[in-house]
């Protein structure tokens, strides 16, 4: 667990203070430390606690999909200091691609808003050839059996999004899931040599010219990565970007949920937090409670399709 300490008056805690200080607010996040969403909830941690006086501990629960962090969720009282930030694949794919999933995700959990929505880059260690997506689509084909892609685990937006890539352009590459931001260091160390993940972590490796960047999600290039092209523009259709959002326990009082949305949203619009984030490609629109789960109900039949015509399984 990582802790944040904030300065100022708490703004939502319904608790009363113990010792002139306002208890922790605890986020759960179903990813290694290191990873794209760790390091996402650190930073809108460090704001929060700024602008809410309430350290922010960040509490790392790894598995597959990011099962057992909302497990922990679930069952947590609903008083307003335990939330869990979520991406796109674990509400909405992760019912098609985990058959026992312990929970609903729409019934199951208290939605408090998306926050952003963000890109992911391909990537390829330098040994590869390839310099372009063309040229490694080649590469792919004409070797199927060769080449392989990391990421942080099952169930991941790397993983789905990989899989959909893969049953789209006809190409076989195999999947190899490491344990969080070790996906990474495989990929720099040319133990495999793929990796689909989110700009940010992977923005200074590329700068430092350790891996070669050929193809980003989205409708639009990025501003840190102005020469990659889309996928959209190679002629590979339908690689969208992910959101990422804030859930909690259900059940919890609407006015406490209205609380923390404000507040959230205040975090992630801070100009700081906000540049950093919009300066790798995200875009920067918290919406509602309502909207998150009126995206998550949309959205689990569209990856439901995905998810059986790739055949994408759990390895």
């Amino acid at each position: 667990m990582v802790v944040v300490a904030g300065t100022f008056a708490g703004l939502w805690a319904p608790c009363q203070a113990q010792n002139g200080k306002p208890p922790p607010l605890r986020v759960l996040v179903g990813a290694a430390p290191g990873t794209v969403m760790d390091v996402a909830a650190r930073q809108i941690g460090e704001v929060l606690a700024q602008q809410t006086g309430q350290a922010v501990v960040i509490d790392n629960r790894v598995s597959a999909g990011g099962i057992q962090a909302l497990i922990t969720l679930r069952q947590a009282p609903a008083d307003g200091l335990t939330v869990g930030l979520v991406h796109a694949t674990q509400m909405t794919a992760a019912p098609s691609l985990f058959t026992t999933l312990p929970y609903d995700t729409l019934r199951d959990f208290t939605h408090l808003g998306i926050l952003f929505t963000g890109p992911q880059v391909l990537v390829v260690h330098t040994a590869v050839p390839a310099k372009s997506w063309p040229e490694l689509l080649d590469l792919l084909k004409a070797q199927p059996d060769k080449y392989r892609y990391a990421t942080p685990g099952n169930g991941t937006p790397g993983h789905v999004t990989m899989e959909q890539i893969k049953a789209t352009v006809g190409a076989e590459v195999q999947h190899i899931p490491y344990r969080g931001a070790a996906a990474t260091t495989a990929v720099l160390a040319g133990e495999v040599e793929l990796m689909l993940e989110g700009v940010m972590p992977l923005l200074p490796h590329i700068r430092a010219g350790k891996l070669r960047p050929l193809a980003i999600g989205g409708a639009h290039r990025v501003p840190a990565l102005p020469d990659v092209p889309t996928f959209a523009e190679q002629g590979v259709a339908g690689i969208g970007t992910v959101w990422v959002g804030m859930v909690a326990p259900p059940k919890m009082a609407p006015a406490l949920v209205r609380r923390l949305n404000d507040a959230l949203a205040r975090a992630v619009l801070s100009p700081a937090l906000r540049a950093a984030f919009e300066s790798t490609g995200r875009v920067v629109a918290p919406g509602s409670p309502e909207a998150m789960a009126d995206t998550i109900r949309s959205e689990i039949p569209t990856w439901r399709d995905v998810v059986q015509r790739a055949r994408i399984k759990p390895d």
